[in-house]
């Protein structure tokens, strides 16, 4: 049996999944069966594969959310928004009800400070404090 048939095999017996879940011992699994188990390695070429893809829904999140919203913002907070989805996703991030509605009426100032106002800002300290200044400022760096 040649190695392509082989993977064929184990590809069949596994079967796709485009989506993680438990599998019958309780692990976090997805693809043709990867387990996600805690400590095994992850390499850079798998890591950058991910990021990628959870970049790109970040970013189509972003473009939906600003058509939904009707937000016309500049590069620098379209960034602020399209970080935010990929740290917290859309549903988490759709609970900021004053930040967007701070947002739709540009009123960066009062959206920075709704996101310093926020149980994610106590989770991601520096990041929010960060994006919080560009949110009020519209630059990255004072630039």
């Amino acid at each position: 049996m040649t190695n392509i048939d082989l993977k064929n095999m184990i590809k069949k017996h596994e079967g796709f999944r485009d989506h993680v879940y438990k599998d019958t011992q309780g692990f976090l699994t997805g693809g043709y069966g990867h387990a996600f188990l805690e400590n095994s390695p992850l390499s850079q070429q798998v890591s950058d594969m991910l990021f990628e893809e959870d970049f790109k829904r970040a970013e189509n999140d972003c473009n939906t959310l600003c058509a939904k919203y009707n937000l016309l913002l500049n590069s620098a907070r379209r960034a602020i928004i399209t970080d935010m989805l990929f740290n917290m996703g859309i549903s988490k991030f759709l609970k900021f009800k004053k930040f967007i509605a701070a947002l739709q009426n540009n009123d960066y100032k009062t959206a920075s400070i709704e996101m310093l106002d926020s149980l994610w800002a106590g989770q991601v300290k520096g990041r929010a404090k960060e994006l919080s200044g560009i949110m009020s400022d519209g630059e990255k760096n004072g630039s």
